[in-house]
């Protein structure tokens, strides 16, 4: 039987709730990524700024100061503010249909791999799921 452990992804790039949106743009962009974790100090997952509220929150900044000033916003704009707490979190030892299922059914776009304190050990999102699709066609 195949885990999910299997098609995650370790090594997971990160930010803490102190980190701003402009930190969130750039890791997105130069890791070519669409959901990062958010952990404390101890690596225990607090959430996951996805894409989706990265966006969310430029358009409102857009909306209400301007285009000339969202680089700024950005630079204030703690992730903690603008995080998703309603992340699923599964064991590594879960089996890849149940993951799937759980992905399609949440539909957040991704799931985080966590010990059972929390503590992030990976990622997998919907592309693992097409890969391994791919994989296997």
């Amino acid at each position: 039987m195949q885990t999910i452990s299997d098609i995650m992804t370790t090594g997971v790039h990160t930010l803490r709730p102190e980190s701003t949106l402009l930190d969130a743009e750039k890791l997105m962009r130069e890791h070519k990524v669409r959901h990062i974790p958010v952990v404390d100090d101890e690596n225990k997952v607090l959430g996951v700024l996805s894409q989706k509220e990265f966006l969310r929150e430029a358009f409102r900044i857009t909306d209400k100061f301007g285009a000339h000033h969202l680089q700024d916003y950005l630079a204030k704009t703690p992730v903690g503010d603008c995080l998703d707490k309603e992340v699923t979190c599964i064991d590594s030892n879960q089996a890849l249909q149940q993951a799937g299922e759980a992905l399609q059914q949440e539909k957040h776009g991704c799931l985080l791999i966590t010990s059972d304190e929390r503590t992030l050990l990976g990622i997998v999102t919907s592309q693992d799921f097409v890969k391994l699709a791919l994989s296997l066609l």
